[in-house]
């Protein structure tokens, strides 16, 4: 079973860049760095174990998996890498530092200052070497000022203005601490991990306690902070309750669909910059503010007449939009849509790989390269980034052999930012839509809350994302209105060949409820344009999905759950092979993942992988058995890379993979397993807070 339909393969109109000025020798493989070299997330490394605290100018003298964070905030250079998520060597410990504008990042532990370099300090408060700028004092005097508006006072000494989610408008005075050491947050005032770092907040027993300091504070949890903080996540594998829905899902009438036009997306409930409606070859700009996590591009079809184009006078392709010739504050070039792509887009700056008729999203940072490089610099560089307003209708008039092409497409364009960088944990929500009458013939949109075979599969879907530090919040049950359960289009099998804005599936994600959730539609099945039943059990608008933002033709995705109802081989364990409620959370997973911005770790043919280094790849040319090595890469009948091909990491090369909730295949070695940066990647998705 595939989990998501594989992208249009695109040579001539390539869908992710390869250019980064500002390091213009990125390697793409091993085989550019040299004997005993290799290439890691761009860099040519000297093959070793990954260790941190060296000095460094640049990434290529780390060790492999270590990435450089540059001076002047960590003096000459330091070795690390993100820790969110992920362990430390032998000798490192994971420190907390968003708050002092850096990230959260292995740093050499200490007990004397002998052990450290210069320029660092031996800090009792983490019992680690790091700059001073970032070491809290301990044994804190009580502070007059902590909590009282920054507008109001200048912060005493050791102390910032905390802006950001956790902290009221204007911000409040704070501290920059260590959960682990209490002592670093002046006396009465408690050290506290939130979404965008690791604060003193003012104890309170009383509302009072916390208005007499900034009447914009609530006496929150026995803390005065603002009075909607970030929820508190210890993912342990439990799955609320669902909630039905006291409204339908969608108009109470089948809506008119115009393919040339499509239906304006509603609001998201994020902070928005609107960009307005633009056409394609309109260079946009806008303002980063320092300490942003990620931004997000959205680009939502106004007027796109040009439906599809054609490669080689055959190949009709869907026109696909996507924002191009990205660039920082410094001009460097971070993606252009129209050169070659690597196989292993680890090493760029960004990567765009889904397919995105009329609405899409481009969400960074989503690879290796970026990930780390945002996380050691405490955010996007800031200042003023661009981009060209962009899809396959413009490019295919900048190549030869494309037809079909032009210029009079539009775009409605909105910019949304998270602040900070993703912590090791957060939460999402998720909203169920019951479209046929009856999943799988027999649960309906009123048992499901109590429904053992769905609580099965909530539980299951808790267990999945716990392993990569998500916390399931709120779920939400919603009935579609009688004209979709009537529907042919909806109450069988959907077609999924069709990506048209007036297609079964696309009207369906225009359905989405409004808010900050991922909107799964529970279907019975899909077939193909001539009708057949096809072994597809998910699929995304697009990957990713446009997060917060509903009302799209990309605003969700199906998924198969006609499996809930076979419960014969369920035991206490989760096992998607067997147990059908436990398949369905699976592919749940799946699909959100790809919503968040997870692409397939190996695709189907084997020869191309995801956007990070530290998931298991599966080449075909090295892991498929030798009779089908011939096929590998063929236009007709090409050798498909299953699940059983790669298990086997200790083989040289690795053949890995086949147990990862992202490989493209379902089978019996799908165990739902996720490295630390595909949880570094859903974290920092905009959706998960």
């Amino acid at each position: 079973m595939r989990l998501r339909t594989v992208a249009a393969v695109i040579a001539a109109l390539a869908v992710w860049a390869c250019s980064d000025d500002s390091a213009p020798g990125r390697c793409t493989s091993d085989a550019q760095c040299g004997p005993g070299r290799v290439c890691d997330t761009g860099a040519c490394k000297t093959a070793s174990l990954r260790t941190v605290g060296e000095a460094c100018a640049g990434d290529s003298e780390c060790s492999v998996g270590s990435s450089c964070a540059p001076a002047p905030a960590m003096p000459g250079g330091l070795c690390t890498y993100s820790c969110a998520g992920d362990s430390c060597p032998a000798g490192a410990v994971c420190t907390d530092l968003r708050a002092s504008g850096s990230g959260i990042v292995c740093a050499p532990t200490c007990t004397a200052q002998s052990s450290c370099r210069s320029g660092y300090i031996c800090c009792p408060g983490f019992g680690a070497c790091l700059p001073a700028a970032s070491c809290p004092a301990q044994g804190r005097p009580a502070s007059a000022d902590l909590g009282k508006p920054c507008t109001a006072t200048s912060c005493a000494a050791g102390e910032i203005c905390g802006s950001g989610p956790e902290f009221p408008t204007g911000g409040a005075c704070t501290s920059a601490c260590n959960p682990a050491d209490q002592t670093t947050c002046p006396a009465g005032s408690t050290c506290v991990s939130t979404s965008t770092g690791s604060f003193c907040f003012v104890a309170c027993a009383a509302p009072a306690d916390c208005t007499n300091l900034n009447t914009a504070l609530s006496c929150t949890a026995g803390l005065c902070r603002s009075g909607t903080p970030s929820p508190v996540c210890n993912p342990t594998g439990t799955a609320p309750a669902p909630g039905s829905s006291t409204t339908l899902a969608g108009p109470a009438s089948q809506p008119a669909c115009d393919p040339t036009a499509v239906t304006p997306a509603r609001p998201s409930v994020l902070a928005t910059q609107q960009l307005n409606t633009n056409a394609v070859g309109t260079q946009l700009s806008v303002q980063i503010p320092a300490g942003t996590g990620s931004l997000s591009i959205y680009s939502q079809g106004v007027s796109v007449p040009i439906t599809s184009v054609t490669l080689n006078g055959s190949t009709k392709l869907p026109n696909s939009v996507v924002p191009t010739l990205v660039r920082d504050p410094s001009n460097a070039l971070l993606f252009d849509d129209l050169p070659p792509s690597p196989a292993d887009a680890s090493g760029q700056p960004i990567f765009y790989g889904g397919s995105s008729p009329f609405s899409g999203t481009m969400t960074v940072p989503n690879t290796s390269f970026m990930l780390e490089h945002t996380a050691l610099s405490g955010g996007l560089t800031p200042g003023q980034w661009k981009f060209t307003v962009n899809d396959f209708a413009q490019e295919c008039t900048q190549v030869n052999n494309c037809t079909g092409g032009g210029t009079t497409d539009s775009y409605d364009l909105r910019v949304y930012l998270k602040p900070g960088i993703a912590p090791a944990t957060g939460t999402v929500d998720f909203a169920f839509y019951f479209v046929p009458p009856l999943i799988g013939g027999q649960i309906s949109f009123s048992a499901a809350p109590t429904d053992a075979r769905f609580q099965r599969m909530l539980s299951s879907l808790a267990q999945i994302y716990a392993r990569a530090g998500i916390c399931i919040g709120k779920v939400t049950l919603y009935d579609m209105q009688p004209w979709v359960k009537s529907s042919p289009d909806f109450n069988a099998n959907i077609n999924i060949d069709d990506e048209t804005p007036c297609s079964p599936l696309s009207r369906l994600f225009t359905l989405s409820q409004p808010g900050n959730q991922i909107n799964i539609f529970l279907v019975n099945g899909f077939k193909n344009a001539a009708g057949s039943a096809i072994n597809i059990v998910g699929i995304d608008g697009t990957i990713p999905g446009p997060s917060s933002i509903g009302g799209t033709v990309s605003s969700g995705a199906a998924a198969n759950g006609s499996d809930l109802i076979d419960t014969r081989n369920c035991g206490s364990t989760f096992s998607p092979a067997t147990c059908g409620p436990d398949a369905v959370a699976y592919i749940v997973a799946h699909e959100a993942g790809h919503f968040m911005g997870l692409y397939h770790t190996t695709e189907q043919a084997g020869d191309s992988f995801d956007s990070l280094s530290d998931t298991s790849k599966c080449a075909c040319s090295d892991c498929a058995p030798t009779a089908s090595r011939n096929a590998c890469g063929a236009t007709s009948s090409p050798t498909l890379m299953f699940n059983r091909y790669c298990v086997s990491p200790a083989s040289l090369p690795a053949c890995g993979g086949g147990n990862n909730l992202m490989f493209w295949f379902l089978d019996v070695e799908s165990n739902g397993t996720v490295s630390p940066q595909q949880g570094q990647v859903m974290r920092a998705n905009p959706m998960v807070r």
